[in-house]
């Protein structure tokens, strides 16, 4: 029963969400991946994070992004989950410092 309300809880929040807190979970979705080593996961929310790039107004950043989302999506096949989970934590810490404060200011 628990199981049934909590992932009905968490379709509502996703729908309701806004494209900056989906951002968000995605940051938090893969920091939980590399802590538990799952790393087909891992790679599904970095294809995510990597199809939510707008080259057209992302510009410099959006590469930028783009290049580090491909290695930290080459590294969850073969490497250093904690490289990755160290990269995908201080993404996460600047996109809620950078994007998310300023959205609620």
């Amino acid at each position: 029963m628990y199981s049934r309300h909590h992932q009905r809880y968490q379709e509502q929040a996703i729908q309701t969400a806004s494209p900056e807190q989906l951002i968000l979970k995605l940051y938090n979705l893969g920091v939980a991946s590399c802590e538990n080593g799952d790393r087909s996961k891992l790679r599904a929310v970095l294809v995510e994070l990597i199809s939510s790039l707008n080259f057209d107004e992302g510009g410099d950043l959006a590469n930028r992004l783009y290049a580090i989302y491909e290695f930290c999506l080459n590294e969850s096949a073969v490497g250093d989950l904690d490289a990755v989970q160290e990269m995908l934590e201080g993404l996460r810490d600047a996109w809620k410092e950078g994007v998310l404060e300023k959205q609620l200011a």
